[in-house]
């Protein structure tokens, strides 16, 4: 039998961890798992692999390079992958980059070409972590602030933009909305294959300015529609560089609504994640881009507006927020000047995403549950009642979880079992990572009845397997 080879120690790796100051090393296997939750793997390190690493050992995966990173950052310099792993040997090394990395270009036509080529062109061997602070709001005011450009055609074209190509980039945006609207992230692969025949077209198509706004907008959708999808599979690095993306092509496209529309994104994601700072700034950001926008797009912007306040556990700024949402809802005409991308904020949306900012105050301790939770179930319960197969399927399964999560707390227990019934019969369609940790968290609740209560031993029972088989804890 061929011995194993012998492992050295890297002494490399020791002196930087004392450099550091910490008292052990489970300080680095802590800071490496929450670069990991960035890049949004759910692979947790346990506080004592370090220990193998200093005996010689290389994990898998993208770890050495965050590793790498997580050093950097503690010591304050510029470590290389040879400065920490110089024992591993020739190696293909991860790259490892904050979501607004290289996407630092001016606001002009040089400058959105220069990031097409970024997102035409993304590497394999990437890590990508969520950015935070500054770096987000200050993109965001930029978005308000730097003149539109006018998109024309680049020097000898080789690509006809004829109108036909415009219907077809239009169904094809239309299309991952629906799919996004209807399944989830199941077909965020596919979708995104659209995305460079957009990037081509705006690269080597011979259009009109018109025409290049439109395509601009239309890239700007579809990315918008992954960063979405992405999000919703805990990739908020990922989630968060399209996010930036969407909003540089949805400028350059002259879109404050749509503009508007990717901020409260970038705001609820922040307000997920748990900066609630920063949710609040993109939110008031996006306000002042949706000013002279459609009622049913201010509508939209002023509901998930209130998610960012909730967050920050500001009650009076959410319920002012979700009192401007009401009356703008009230002045909207029905299918006039509503965008394609806002058609699924009707009544039971808008009311699901305040029913949500409530469970978030309640978690909170920002407001009494007993008092906000019973309101919070009458604004969800639509959302979570929209019928099987429909339109809303996503929406219906993560509102769904939360109606069946505010249910439970009140100890409402059959109608938390029928709501956590009909939210998983949805999910062999509509794949949504985040729906099933809140469906999780339904279940340590309803797990605590399990022994009096047949039917929550049987729902526990199902939500644990889904967890298990998305690698839940």
């Amino acid at each position: 039998m061929a011995r194993s080879k012998e492992l050295s120690p890297n002494h490399c790796l020791e002196k930087l961890i004392v450099e550091t100051g910490w008292d052990n090393v489970g300080v680095l296997a802590d800071r490496v798992n929450r670069l990991l939750h960035q890049a949004g793997s759910r692979r947790v390190i346990h506080r004592t692999t370090p220990y193998k690493w200093l005996r010689g050992h290389v994990p898998s995966g993208p770890v050495p390079a965050l590793v790498v990173r997580a050093l950097s950052t503690a010591l304050g310099k510029d470590l290389t992958f040879d400065d920490v792993w110089a024992h591993r040997g020739p190696t293909t090394v991860t790259e490892v980059i904050r979501a607004h990395e290289g996407l630092d270009q001016p606001w002009d036509i040089i400058g959105l070409h220069k990031l097409l080529k970024e997102l035409d062109t993304v590497p394999a061997r990437r890590v990508v972590l969520a950015a935070t602070g500054t770096v987000l709001t200050t993109l965001a005011w930029q978005s308000l602030a730097a003149p539109v450009p006018r998109l024309t055609a680049l020097r000898n074209p080789t690509t006809s933009v004829p109108p036909s190509a415009l219907r077809i980039v239009d169904s094809l945006v239309a299309s991952a909305q629906s799919a996004d609207d209807r399944e989830g992230s199941s077909a965020r692969q596919t979708i995104s294959m659209s995305v460079p025949i957009i990037v081509k077209l705006l690269q080597q198509g011979d259009y009109c300015p018109a025409d290049g706004a439109h395509l601009a907008r239309s890239l700007a959708q579809i990315c918008q529609t992954l960063a979405s999808m992405h999000h919703d599979e805990l990739a908020a690095g990922i989630s968060q560089r399209l996010y930036l993306m969407a909003l540089r092509a949805a400028h350059a496209g002259g879109d404050r609504a749509l503009i508007a529309s990717v901020l409260t994104c970038m705001s609820g994601q922040a307000a997920d994640y748990g900066q609630a700072a920063d949710a609040v700034q993109l939110a008031v950001t996006a306000t002042e881009a949706a000013a002279h926008a459609a009622p049913s797009v201010r509508a939209l912007v002023a509901a998930r507006k209130g998610i960012a306040h909730a967050s920050a556990r500001e009650l009076d700024a959410f319920e002012a927020s979700i009192d401007d949402c009401n009356c703008f809802f009230e002045q909207a005409v029905p299918r006039a000047g509503a965008p394609s991308w806002g058609a699924h904020a009707d009544r039971a949306e808008l009311d699901a995403i305040a029913g949500r900012g409530l469970i978030i105050l309640a978690a909170k301790r920002s407001a009494d549950p007993l008092i906000v939770l019973p309101r919070a179930s009458e604004l969800l319960q639509a959302r979570a009642s929209t019928p099987l197969g429909g339109d809303h399927q996503r929406s219906a399964l993560r509102h769904g979880a939360l109606y069946s999560l505010a249910q439970a707390q009140l100890g409402n227990l059959d109608t938390a079992v029928d709501a956590a019934e009909t939210a998983l019969t949805r999910l062999p369609t509509v794949a949504s990572t985040r729906s099933v940790m809140l469906l999780r968290d339904l279940g340590f609740i309803l797990d605590r009845h399990s022994a009096t209560y047949p039917r929550a031993r049987t729902i526990v029972h199902e939500i644990y397997g889904h967890c298990q088989r998305l690698h839940l804890r």
